[in-house]
């Protein structure tokens, strides 16, 4: 196991958290009523945060949600390429401090989702590629353009790509996609997302009455073995934060 994972803050904070709190245990922190729920809540704050950290338990939870990848062909046997859509979800852009390419400044959930569409483009061949999304940080068309420059440069044809640069949620990605897609001559539209995020998208994409294809990307890999996978890492954070994230979008009415 690498050292490097012993000395990750997530897990650092979490050890000298839980050693704090064992040592606080003097009688004053029994006295009191009040004194007996804190602790109790911490702890329980304290156990929720590890556990959500644990390698295991956030690989398990993505794992669980996510929507698996398959092979399409069977599905789009019927239509022809050049009536098939391909509709991208985007998902944030960093500021350019140094000058850096706009397609270089794609959040990592955005380089994964670009590299997996030009894949899926290569695969099955479409008429129209749909890049939906706006960073309300930035000017509207700077996500979905530099998305563009991103598929381009992959060897998607710059004629074939759509920017909608509307949206601001999963929600309105699926309202102005639909809207842009059903006046386009196509049969079938798959739509491009982190495997994590497609089954809210799906949601959404039926609820204004689009009928899509799942082509989820970026699908998380198991755990490690051994004791690594127990060890609480800020990725293992990260990822837990995102299943979460995921989980609450699903109860939206």
């Amino acid at each position: 196991m690498p050292i490097s994972r012993l000395v990750d803050p997530v897990f650092l904070l979490l050890v000298a958290v839980g050693l704090g709190l064992a040592l606080s245990g003097g009688d004053w922190s029994y006295r009191a009523r009040r004194a007996k729920v804190g602790r109790a809540l911490a702890w329980t704050a304290w156990l929720a945060l590890w556990l959500l950290s644990m390698p295991w338990v956030a690989s398990s939870l993505a794992r669980r949600i996510s929507t698996q990848p398959r092979d399409l062909r069977a599905d789009l046997a019927r239509t022809a390429p050049e009536r098939r859509v391909l509709i991208i979800l985007t998902a944030g852009i960093d500021p350019d401090e140094f000058g850096v390419p706009a397609m270089e400044r794609q959040s990592a959930e955005g380089l994964e989702r670009g590299l997996g569409a030009a894949r899926v483009y290569r695969e099955y061949g479409f008429g129209h590629v749909i890049i939906s999304g706006r960073d309300v940080r930035r000017a509207p068309a700077d996500l979905a353009s530099s998305m563009a420059d991103l598929l381009v440069a992959l060897g998607v044809p710059k004629k074939k790509i759509i920017l909608e640069t509307e949206s601001r949620d999963t929600r309105e990605n699926a309202v102005h996609s639909a809207r842009i897609a059903r006046g386009l001559p196509v049969d079938a539209a798959v739509v491009v997302t982190s495997a994590v995020h497609m089954p809210r998208s799906i949601r959404m994409f039926e609820r204004v009455g689009l009928d899509v294809l799942p082509a989820p990307v970026r699908f998380q890999p198991p755990p490690p073995d051994g004791p690594e996978r127990l060890i609480p890492s800020s990725l293992a954070l990260r990822r837990s934060q995102s299943v979460v994230h995921e989980l609450v979008g699903l109860l939206e009415p």
